[in-house]
């Protein structure tokens, strides 16, 4: 005779598999929900690192550009102080020149020969 389950045993295994799909309902909706945080850690995490490289490439081009300035002063400094040189020294040939070319228009004054 071929035995068939009993209401009660059919039942029992409905409701064995009810409480299966529950408790694997509820683990996914864990997991689900720590995926989420983790994902949400991810992108904090990622956004922070990317604020400290834009906030450290900005702390090089700041270091640069003072750098940058630091020298354009000093070139600055040497220019002038060339260019005063440069002038003083057109100055003194200016002079030399027009006194030069004085002497070979003007007469010679006798007195400052004796």
């Amino acid at each position: 005779m071929s035995e068939e389950p009993s209401a009660a045993g059919v039942l029992g295994s409905v409701r064995q598999l009810e409480q299966a799909l529950e408790s694997t309902a509820t683990t996914r909706a864990t997991s689900e929900g720590r995926l989420r945080e983790a994902r949400s850690e991810a992108a904090r995490r990622v956004a922070a690192a990317q604020d400290e490289a834009a906030a450290a490439a900005a702390e090089r081009r700041r270091v640069v550009l003072a750098a940058a300035e630091d020298d354009a002063a000093e070139i600055t400094r040497r220019g002038a102080e060339s260019a005063t040189r440069v002038r003083a020294d057109a100055e003194a040939s200016c002079a030399a020149m027009v006194e030069a070319a004085l002497s070979l228009i003007l007469p010679v004054d006798e007195r400052s020969e004796a």
